[in-house]
C-alpha cells in the first residue's frame, strides 16, 4: 500500500518521518479536538477512521508497486476540518502498516502522498468554495462532495507517481500501463462515495458537518 513496501533511501525514510512529525504537530498545536467536545462527534470520528482504514485495504497493484485505492481525505475534511482530518489519516496509515506488518521506512512517506496531500487540496478547494461559490446546499454537495475529491486523489496518485519517478533517479519505466486510465477510475470513485455520503450526511445528519455554519448552508435547522 502506498509506499510501505518499496524500497527507500535512508534520508528520505528519515526525512518523510521529519516531515510527518512536523505536520502531526502543527495540527496538535492549532487544538482540533475542540471540534469533539459532544460524544456523538466523537463516536463520528472514530467511525470515519474505521471505514477509511476499510477503504485503504482494497488495493489496486498497478505492475512495479505502484498502488492505488480509495482515500476518504476530503471527506473527513469536510466534517472535521484538516487538523483532525491530518490526524485522522495519520491512524489510517499507521493501521495500515500494523496490519500489513510494513517495515517503519515507508510509513511516513505513505501518509504524506496518501494522507496529507489530500488533506491539504481538499482544506485549499474548501476555502475557494466558501469564498467564490454560492451559498446553497446544492453547491456544498457539487463542489465538497463531488469536485474536490476527484481532484485530491488525482494530485495525490500525480504526487506517488513523481515520487517513484524520482526514487528511479528519473526512470519512466516505472510508470505502469495505463496508470492514467486506472487514476481517471479511481478519482471517479472517489468523487461518487464521497459525494453520495456527504448528501446524505449534509440532509439526514447536518450536525456532523463542523467546517460549516448550518445557516449559511441551510443544512437542517441548528445543531443539536
Amino acid at each position: 500500500m502506498g509506499f510501505l513496501y518499496t524500497p527507500l533511501p535512508l534520508w528520505v525514510a528519515v526525512g518523510g518521518w521529519i516531515a510527518a512529525v512536523a505536520l502531526l504537530a502543527l495540527a496538535l498545536w492549532k487544538n482540533p479536538f475542540r471540534r469533539l467536545q459532544e460524544p456523538v462527534l466523537q463516536h463520528v470520528w472514530l467511525a470515519i477512521i474505521v471505514a477509511v482504514s476499510v477503504l485503504w485495504a482494497t488495493n489496486a497493484w498497478l505492475e512495479d508497486g505502484t498502488v492505488i485505492h480509495l482515500l476518504g481525505a476530503t471527506l473527513v475534511v469536510t466534517l472535521f476540518d484538516w487538523g483532525l482530518a491530518l490526524i485522522a489519516m495519520a491512524i489510517v496509515t499507521g493501521l495500515a502498516a500494523v496490519v500489513f506488518d510494513a517495515p517503519w521506512q515507508g510509513i511516513a512517506l505513505t501518509f504524506l502522498v496518501f494522507g496529507a496531500v489530500p488533506v491539504g487540496v481538499s482544506t485549499l478547494l474548501q476555502r475557494a468554495s466558501i469564498a467564490w461559490l454560492p451559498r446553497n446546499l446544492f453547491m456544498f454537495i457539487f463542489g465538497q462532495g463531488f469536485v474536490s475529491p476527484a481532484i485530491a486523489v488525482s494530485v495525490a496518485s500525480a504526487v506517488a507517481l513523481a515520487t517513484h519517478i524520482a526514487l528511479a533517479d528519473g526512470s519512466m519505466s516505472v510508470i505502469p500501463a495505463g496508470y492514467a486510465f486506472s487514476v481517471f477510475l479511481l478519482a471517479s470513485g472517489e468523487s461518487w462515495f464521497t459525494g453520495m455520503s456527504t448528501a446524505l450526511i449534509a440532509v439526514y445528519r447536518p450536525a456532523w458537518v463542523t467546517t460549516y455554519d448550518v445557516r449559511r448552508y441551510r443544512l437542517g435547522g441548528p445543531r443539536t
